[in-house]
């Protein structure tokens, strides 16, 4: 997989924002299904299944968000390394 910092607009590649916006995709739902748990409003879904859904949403929000800050250093040390 090859990632990329250029605009997303302009790229048919992953890039790094492209992650954060996923990070913060997931960070949002899981927001949304927690109000609804509180409430014990779990619409279609049993109890079991939206725990299980949000501990899903929570790992891929922490593997995106951490995998764009890893890439995210990884660039800066590199443009900071060819710019000396």
């Amino acid at each position: 997989m090859e990632v990329t910092n250029e605009q997303s607009e302009e790229t048919p590649r992953l890039t790094i924002g492209d992650l954060g916006v996923a990070a913060w995709a997931c960070s949002e739902l899981y927001n949304y299904m927690l109000e609804g748990y509180e409430q014990e409003e779990y619409g279609e879904m049993t109890k079991e299944q939206i725990e299980e859904a949000m501990h899903k949403l929570r790992a891929s929000f922490v593997k995106f968000d951490s995998l764009a800050g890893a890439l995210n250093s990884k660039e800066e040390a590199s443009e900071s390394g060819t710019s000396k």
